[in-house]
This record gives structure tokens, sequence and C-alpha cells, in this order.
């Protein structure tokens, strides 16, 4: 089991974003499932590399949505323990894959000089980490439906922390907007204007997090094949379609970065560097 601090990557040379992902996914995927470290080992490296000197004080706002992460990853953890069923995309590593994304686009964000606070910070730790919280496998039947049930959970969790409302009600609403309807729309929301860290701004760096993984060439299509898998079990009408070379080019066309970090991790140059190899290889 790697140590706390290797889960994140943390060269003295953090430039190269999209490497230090790369990394830590690959740290990740060394430790999954065998010697899973668990949650709480990937969220503790997200606030320490977020907050190396000392995180927010247990009594402050964000100091108890941060507690609650914890709380929320010590839940899921044991959630899976007491299943014989964890779905094969949409399970814990996933959360690992999008935490930490999360983790280090604030740091990009913050390493362009954009202040993003320890509220904000810690809000998106909480609704990234609650994102998939029960996710029984599949999709939507109708708009919502898997993300209402974690905001609910989210919210349970939350209570025993005494979390400002408008906090609360920010984090429900960060878990709400990453249905995959909604992504769009989110993207629209902040078009033509300049980043700040507001709540359509979060939902569009959530967004971003929740399918970084899937996003790069090295782990993506392995994801694809994953979540046809996920599908299969559920019936989804589309599962023969996701994993295939087509299902990978009609993922790639559709994905949106808008985020100033998401630039950092020149995200729109890999997809468009992947397209060009599934076009061209299409015609040969």
């Amino acid at each position: 089991m790697p140590p706390i601090d290797s889960i994140l990557r943390n060269d003295a040379e953090d430039t190269h974003w999209a490497d230090v992902y790369l990394s830590t996914l690959d740290n990740l995927r060394s430790v999954w499932p065998h010697a899973w470290p668990g949650l709480v080992v990937v969220l503790t490296s997200c606030v320490h590399r977020l907050w190396p000197e000392q995180a927010p004080s247990p009594s402050s706002t964000g100091g108890q949505m941060i507690q609650a992460a914890l709380a929320m990853a010590l839940h899921m953890e044991d959630i899976a323990a007491q299943s014989i069923y964890e779905p094969q995309y949409h399970h814990r590593l996933h959360t690992a894959d999008a935490l930490t994304a999360s983790c280090l686009l604030i740091q990009a964000l913050q390493a362009q000089g954009i202040a993003v606070d320890d509220d904000w910070s810690a809000a998106l730790l909480l609704a990234v980490i609650s994102h998939d919280v029960l996710h029984p496998g599949g999709a939507n039947r109708f708009a919502q439906e898997f993300e209402r049930r974690s905001a609910k959970e989210m919210q349970g969790i939350a209570q025993a922390f005494q979390i400002d409302k408008t906090w609360l009600q920010r984090v429900s609403e960060l878990i709400l907007r990453t249905d995959p309807t909604l992504v769009a729309g989110n993207h629209d929301k902040v078009k033509n204007t300049s980043f700040v860290m507001n709540l359509d701004w979060a939902c569009v760096l959530l967004n971003e997090a929740d399918i970084l993984a899937s996003a790069t060439s090295r782990y993506g299509p392995e994801l694809g094949q994953n979540l046809a898998q996920e599908w299969a079990l559920k019936n989804h009408p589309l599962h023969k379609f996701v994993g295939t070379a087509e299902g990978r080019l009609q993922f790639l066309s559709g994905l949106q970065f808008s985020t100033p970090a998401s630039e950092a991790f020149r995200m729109k140059e890999s997809v468009a560097k992947q397209l060009a190899l599934q076009i061209s290889s299409r015609s040969v």
C-alpha cells in the first residue's frame, strides 16, 4: 500500500498537470482492488495536498465539510464491504479518480493565481466524494434519478456536522448537476464569462473532474469497456456500443472543457489528438 502522500504525486515540478494526474491514476490502479487503502486515504492525500501546512479548523465551514467528506468516505467503504455487488465503472476507484482530479484542477487554478477559498475547495471535495454514492450501475431512467439519491445520502451524513445550510445546498446542487444530460447546459451557463469560483463554475469543474480519467488516452478506452460491462448487467440498450471504437469516437466528440484548470491540463489538445487518431484509424 503506498503511503498517503504518494497517492497524489507531489513533485516539485507540478506544471505538467496531465502527467501528474496520469501518475496518480497509475498509483490508484496499482492498489485496486487487491490492496485498496480506502477512500479515506485518498481523500486525506487530497486534503494534505490542498492544505500542506494546516487544513481548515473543524469548527469552520470548510472544516465541517471536510469532516463530512471523511465520514462519507468511511460510509462508502462500509457499503462496499457489506455488498456483493459494486458497479464495474461507478465504483470507488471512479470516485477516487474524480476526487484526485478535483484536487489537481483546484491546484491548477491556484497556480494561475485564481483564488479558490477553503470553503469552495472543501465543498468540491464533499460533492465529488458523494456524487455517486449508492450508484446502482446503469443509467438514469429519469432526470437526476441517481444524483438525487446521492444528494440525499450526502445530506444524511452531513447533518452530524452542523454545516451552514447555504453551503449544504450548494453541495447538493453540485451533485445534482453531475447528471450527464445536464453537463452541456452547465458549460453553456459559463460560456463567454470569466472564471470566478461560484456555483456555476464549480459545477463545470466537477463535471470536468468526473470524466477526466475517461478523457485520457491511457485509461479512457478501458473505462469505456468497464462502462459497457456495467450497462450490460443492467440491460442498457447501448451496452454493445459504448465500449467500441465508434463509442469512443462519440464520447470524445462530445467532451467539453471550459475551466482555466483544464487548459493547464491541455485537455482540448489531448482530446483533439485522440479524435484525429480515431478518425484516421477508421479510414485505414
